[in-house]
């Protein structure tokens, strides 16, 4: 765990903040490479991907905020900790996803196709995120007696290191997102599976992360697999339709 990686004079460089400029920067590579092989300006991804990191992080922050109001309560200051301890990915989605649905149109560009070059380094950018969420010690598992078992600086019990866990889990699912990509030939396909398998990923996650609220596991687990359900649901009845329209038109 090391929280703060160096210092600049007096100010503290964190390395969650550190790990999640390199997530976007890895989004936005990842990103920009897809539109380019769809024949889309890559380019358009710059503002794009401003747009979302910045409501992105502003909606994770207030989801998280709202779920905690107890600890913040007298003491509001630290609703804006530069350390950005507690960021909620459902709540960042909710704000980026119609922001930058906005954004498009105005650019005039398909929206569904940006999404889709989003949802596939939407994957390998949690993954980033959630080595720093190590380093930051935050979102941390269970007690565990397992030897890969991490005791956090202190901490008296070990725990399941979750956010390499799924860090391990991001990753396989980005490599699934390129295989799949030209297998999906439907702008928001990929999107969509993307964010199917974050749901299925963080239900799974649940079990093994602590909360101190206890019933924020199970409020987690529900909405992870309603976007798992939802997500995979769509897709399959997207695509039900066209083969069902080719056959009906032969």
């Amino acid at each position: 765990m090391r929280p703060v990686l160096f210092h600049i004079g007096g100010f503290a460089v964190y390395s969650y903040g550190v790990m999640l400029f390199l997530a976007f920067l890895a989004a936005i590579f990842v990103a920009r490479a897809e539109l380019n092989r769809r024949g889309l300006d890559g380019s358009a991804i710059y503002l794009t991907a401003s747009v979302a990191a910045i409501t992105g992080v502003v909606g994770a922050r207030i989801f998280y905020v709202l779920g905690n109001l107890e600890h913040f309560s007298g003491n509001w200051g630290q609703v804006f900790d530069l350390n950005m301890r507690g960021l909620v990915f459902y709540g960042g989605l909710a704000l980026a996803v119609p922001s930058c649905i906005l954004l498009l149109r105005r650019m005039k560009l398909p929206p569904g196709a940006v999404a889709d070059a989003v949802g596939l380094g939407m994957p390998l950018a949690l993954a980033i995120a959630r080595v720093g969420c190590f380093l930051n010690g935050c979102c941390g598992g269970k007690p565990s007696g397992l030897p890969w078992a991490v005791t956090f600086p202190g901490a008296a019990v070990a725990v399941h290191p979750v956010q390499l866990y799924e860090m391990v889990l991001d990753l396989a699912a980005f490599a699934f997102l390129l295989w799949a990509r030209k297998r999906l030939r439907r702008d928001w396909d990929l999107f969509l599976v993307s964010l199917a398998s974050y749901g299925l990923i963080r239900f799974f996650m649940e079990f093994l992360r602590i909360h101190t609220d206890p019933n924020a596991a199970i409020f987690f687990q529900v909405l992870s697999m309603a976007l798992f359900l939802g997500c995979s649901a769509t897709v399959f009845l997207r695509n039900r339709r066209v083969v069902t329209g080719r056959r009906s038109g032969r």
